[in-house]
């Protein structure tokens, strides 16, 4: 047996153990089909296969397909703020806010939505957040209420949306 052979021979033993045939084959279609869908989202993008070709219409009666724009910590790595590329375009309040978690205390939330900066790039257009459906979309609402960082009056697509509980005309890099 040459090198070449034993080489294959012990690659292909590491990849049976790992997954199955079926799990094998199901993977290359998946990456090859995120070839010729979306060849630049997929090469360009720090991505999974499945999330450079999965939509928000794919996933049928999936959060993805809600309608409503995911939360920035989700996108962004934990993180509550808007992800580089983003910025403050305005807010709403939920005056009546009744859950246990951020802002339980105070009864009142503010959604902020970061929207895309005019020229910064937008990987992966309108796509489900992290390529799961079980998340909302982002970078598919086209949108903008546009009490915050009126210096920028263009209209750009909602990438996330941040949860604050204190007034955000009271925070002074959203003017």
């Amino acid at each position: 047996m040459t090198r070449e052979e034993r080489l294959v021979d012990h690659v292909s033993s590491l990849v049976e153990r790992r997954s199955s045939r079926r799990g094998f084959l199901v993977q290359t279609a998946i990456v090859g089909s995120a070839f010729v869908v979306a060849p630049l989202r997929f090469l360009l993008r720090p991505t999974s296969a499945l999330a450079a070709i999965v939509r928000p219409s794919d996933c049928g009666g999936g959060l993805c397909a809600d309608g409503f724009t995911e939360f920035c910590c989700v996108v962004n790595r934990g993180l509550n703020t808007c992800p580089p590329g983003g910025f403050v375009a305005g807010w709403w309040k939920c005056t009546d806010y009744r859950g246990r978690r951020l802002c339980g205390d105070q009864g009142v939330r503010y959604y902020l939505d970061c929207n895309r900066l005019p020229g910064a790039p937008l990987p992966g257009g309108c796509h489900c957040a992290n390529g799961d459906c079980g998340n909302r979309h982002t970078g598919c609402n086209l949108f903008r209420y546009g009490q915050c960082n009126t210096d920028i009056p263009e209209l750009t697509e909602i990438v996330c949306r941040v949860v604050i509980c204190e007034h955000p005309a009271s925070i002074a890099e959203f003017h």
